[in-house]
């Protein structure tokens, strides 16, 4: 009985669950979700565009479309959230789409962004009047919209003059955005010149600098250009000029380079060095052995009529002719200077280094012990041995010398005697009168003193060139034929050795009396080349000319 009890127990429980679900399932309705548009968040935010790669795939994108399956997909960029002013990238049939670098990074350069880091790029993706959401990628760009120049422009002219030989002539600047950036990467700048329509095949480098947008250009360096150029001394020219940045990729060395527009600007020329030879000389026993070879000559001033000369005598006497030549010669009755008369008397003289004045216009002259040296615990032992002398350039109206120093200090003396003497006070360039000793490094210079404003230079030589060679020292027996700068052309690498007598055999050039740095010439055509073959000779006194103006192609000539 209770058996039969449960059973019927359990089929009530039955039927009672039963019309409950069938009153549930009449209430529910089963929906499917909307079909959706939408663009996948990629797996990365940040993009850097890197130039050296310019053909890969800066992103990729893609996107689920239950909408329109099978439909044109536009994909567009913004810089802002809102799509203001949209840009189509491409478009595809496909769910993805990839943009290579160069591609993408024309593309954001060409909406106007002027920044190049973390650049805000919003995408989107349109088809059959459906839009996607939006993404956001942050953007490093790398430039290419040329610098443009701001200081310069088409027909600008230069006049230039040796008065402001060492003043600037004009101050080149640039606009360029990246400079801006905070992108640590270097941008190298150089500033060419060349002859107008020749699209710069000869080049002339004027200036370079670095992550700057500016480069000086002195009166000197100008004039320089302008004359290699091809413009005429003291002439109206031409010239056209550029600015090539470049950027350097670290890891691979590919450059990314880009050029201004050209600007043609208008440079009036001038003589590179000073005017100042005469037709008057110092002929005698003292001077040239009463005229064996030329005279020793005689330099303007800034007087007219009046010239000097600075001259190292012997033991004689001189007078004073023009041309070379006795028809016209003055001479005098004292010693110590004073009237000069036409076939005057000759004029006694000690040995040593003097200036001596000839004054045209009142038929005077003068003389004086005249000799500039360097002085010093870095040039002589303060004096232990003679001065480091210096020598009268006329082409310049400056006293220059090649000097070696060690460690130590210095000053500048006339005479080998204290009586007077410059140093530097405020270590500016500047000689004082009595002024504090020089400090300098031990090294080879070029030591210059202008009287006309008490300036002096020190100018570090890397090479002084000598001759070498069995034909004359026995390859370094004894020191090399040692040339000397030549300031007629101040603004070039050219170095001269005169009246050197050598004998039958080879000889080569080297720098410092040293093996290190040495040119011959292989191919007998006047160009020098490092370590190049011997040159030959046959016994005779000859003159030399060193051209290392273009480092690269060094030229010789021997006359």
């Amino acid at each position: 009985m209770k058996k039969y009890l449960k059973r019927v127990s359990f089929l009530l429980l039955s039927l009672t669950l039963l019309l409950g679900s069938c009153e549930v399932e009449d209430s529910l309705t089963l929906t499917s979700p909307d079909a959706a548009f939408t663009l996948d968040t990629p797996g990365i935010s940040s993009v850097f565009l890197n130039f050296a790669l310019p053909s890969n795939p800066a992103f990729t994108i893609s996107w689920q479309d239950e909408l329109n399956a099978g439909s044109d997909y536009t994909v567009e960029m913004a810089t802002d959230a809102e799509f203001v002013s949209p840009i189509t990238l491409g478009t595809t049939t496909n769910s993805n789409f990839s943009m290579t670098v160069s591609d993408f990074n024309d593309a954001i350069n060409n909406a106007g962004v002027t920044n190049f880091r973390d650049v805000a790029v919003y995408m989107r993706v349109q088809s059959g009047g459906n839009t996607s959401n939006s993404i956001l990628l942050l953007v490093t760009t790398y430039p290419v919209d040329a610098p443009t120049f701001a200081s310069i422009s088409d027909g600008d002219s230069f006049v230039l003059s040796l008065d402001n030989n060492d003043l600037e002539a004009v101050n080149v600047t640039w606009d360029d955005p990246i400079l801006d950036s905070t992108l640590a990467i270097d941008i190298d700048y150089t500033l060419e010149a060349a002859t107008p329509n020749t699209s710069f095949v000869d080049a002339i480098e004027v200036g370079a600098v670095r992550n700057m947008n500016a480069i000086s250009i002195t009166n000197s360096q100008l004039n320089a250009v302008a004359i290699q150029s091809g413009i005429a001394v003291d002439a109206s020219g031409d010239l056209e000029m550029r600015l090539r940045s470049v950027i350097t990729d670290a890891a691979s060395g590919t450059v990314l380079e880009r050029i201004t527009e050209t600007v043609t600007v208008n440079v009036t020329t001038y003589l590179t060095v000073l005017d100042l030879s005469t037709t008057w000389g110092i002929v005698g026993s003292a001077a040239n052995d009463w005229g064996a070879t030329p005279d020793l000559p005689f330099f303007k001033t800034d007087v007219d009529g009046v010239l000097v000369a600075y001259v190292n005598l012997i033991d004689g006497e001189f007078k004073f002719r023009e041309n070379n030549d006795w028809s016209n010669n003055l001479g005098s009755d004292s010693a110590t200077g004073g009237d000069v008369t036409s076939n005057g008397g000759n004029i006694p003289v000690s040995a040593g280094s003097y200036k001596i004045g000839l004054d045209l216009n009142n038929n005077t002259y003068s003389i004086e012990n005249f000799s500039l040296g360097i002085v010093g615990s870095a040039a002589n032992d303060w004096g232990a041995t003679p001065d480091l002398m210096l020598e009268y350039d006329p082409f310049s109206d400056v006293f220059r010398g090649l000097v070696t120093l060690v460690d130590g200090e210095m000053k500048f003396r006339l005479n080998n005697d204290w009586g007077n003497n410059w140093g530097d006070d405020g270590v500016d360039g500047t000689m004082d009168p009595g002024g504090a000793n020089i400090a300098v490094s031990a090294g080879t210079y070029f030591a210059t003193v202008n009287f006309k404003d008490l300036t002096y230079t020190l100018e570090p030589v890397t090479n002084v060139w000598g001759l070498v060679g069995g034909a004359y020292n026995d390859w370094g027996a004894s020191p090399d034929a040692q040339f000397k700068r030549d300031w007629s052309k101040p603004f070039n690498d050219v170095w001269i050795l005169e009246n050197v007598t050598l004998i039958d055999g080879e000889y080569k050039f080297r720098s410092n009396n040293d093996w290190g740095t040495n040119y011959g010439d292989s191919d007998g055509d006047g160009v020098l080349e490092l370590n190049g073959g011997n040159l030959n000779t046959t016994a005779g006194t000859y003159s030399f000319v060193l051209d290392f103006s273009n480092p690269d192609a060094p030229t010789y000539t021997k006359n």
